[in-house]
């Protein structure tokens, strides 16, 4: 998606001049076009940019949408904004427009319905665009923690089953015709490979069988919540996914409390975005004791989710009446944490899992010659 800035005169009054940043739209175009066909975190990040950067030029919101729609090839995004612009010029507001679409989530519907009511459209577009933008960076550092070492390991499990189920069958069948005495390392590594190969199909069809239940159940509530139980649980990744998703709550907690949404409302909004079970659970029976009037870090406090850190930080935004202020802090760190610990983690990992996958590779390849050499020691004696 990219604007054609050079048309915002057909629009706007001569006393009105765009802000013209032809590079960044650029850039994310290509970064744009790397996705799907979704109206995903990076597109609406671009969306919101370019309408706020139209209205601030002077548009209204007819000829913004004009330009947005030429600004795009794609015509799922073509259709969208035909179906936006002319519900607006039916009569209804830029707010009521999005709660009839899919694409947009009651979160982002009511904080334009905000900003309509107040008169501050392009402010609020720009915190949205800077919120899209974030959640999409969090979506990033999460898929390169993870997807790196699940990539490794594998390949690994690969290259062992390999080697399980074709090389050392073949020195086994070898061996077993020469009839000698084996050494107990080959030994165990052949009867390893014979244990796998009777269990393979077993193996394959659990698998089979698991993902099918995943798929089928992944929306389901006791399926998330036990997906989320092994992913914190995972030694140190889970630390790293739990900072990840309380970098998202605070982040959208930061937002709707700066556009003045109220903290209980906050919260709703909030369950429905993070989609962590573990968060919206909790949540959840925050919303329900922050309306009988508890305090917010003290509904908070009762669940593990939330680490003491962030309740106490939040108490003190509380205090302070700071709350959406301390919560934009709270993502900031949470963000500077996760881009650190993920570079910290690509750089350890790699050559612990190289080694590791070295020395077992090895090991059965010695195993495998042990008895070949033994016999050629033998021979020469």
């Amino acid at each position: 998606m990219s604007i054609q800035l050079n048309k915002i005169n057909q629009y706007s009054s001569p006393k009105e001049a765009p802000t013209a940043r032809p590079s960044l739209w650029e850039l994310m175009n290509r970064d744009i076009s790397l996705f799907g066909s979704r109206f995903n975190a990076k597109r609406k990040e671009a969306f919101y940019t370019e309408l706020e950067t139209l209205l601030t030029a002077g548009l209204d919101i007819k000829g913004a949408f004009e330009l947005l729609r030429e600004g795009t090839g794609k015509k799922q995004e073509q259709a969208l904004f035909d179906q936006l612009q002319s519900e607006i010029i039916a009569g209804k507001s830029l707010s009521a427009a999005m709660m009839g679409s899919k694409e947009f989530s009651e979160y982002e519907s009511f904080s334009i319905q905000i900003a309509e009511e107040s008169g501050a459209l392009p402010p609020v577009l720009k915190e949205l665009a800077s919120y899209f933008a974030k959640r999409a960076q969090y979506k990033r550092l999460l898929i390169s923690a993870l997807s790196y070492p699940i990539l490794v390991i594998g390949v690994a499990l690969f290259a062992l089953f390999f080697l399980l189920s074709f090389l050392v069958p073949i020195f086994g069948d070898l061996y077993s015709r020469l009839g000698q005495n084996l050494p107990a390392l080959t030994e165990s590594i052949i009867q390893l490979s014979e244990q796998l190969q009777l269990m393979a199909r077993p193996l394959g069809i659990i698998v089979l069988i698991l993902i099918a239940i995943g798929y089928t159940q992944r929306k389901k509530a006791w399926f998330r919540a036990a997906s989320a139980i092994i992913l914190l649980h995972i030694p140190i990744f889970g630390r790293l996914i739990r900072k990840v998703y309380l970098g998202r709550f605070s982040q959208a907690m930061a937002f709707l409390l700066e556009a003045h949404v109220p903290a209980l409302q906050a919260i709703e909004l909030s369950q429905r975005m993070v989609q962590f079970y573990p968060i919206e659970h909790a949540l959840k029976a925050v919303k329900e004791e922050l309306f009988n009037g508890m305090p917010l870090h003290k509904s908070m406090s009762k669940f593990d989710i939330f680490p003491k850190r962030l309740i106490a930080l939040v108490r003190v935004g509380e205090e302070a009446n700071q709350l959406g202020n301390m919560f934009k802090k709270l993502a900031d760190q949470y963000n500077t944490d996760v881009e650190q610990q993920t570079k910290l983690l690509g750089s350890l990992i790699e050559p612990v899992i190289i080694i590791f996958l070295a020395l077992v590779v090895g090991l059965i390849l010695v195993a495998m010659y042990l008895p070949i050499f033994k016999l050629v020691t033998n021979f020469g004696l």
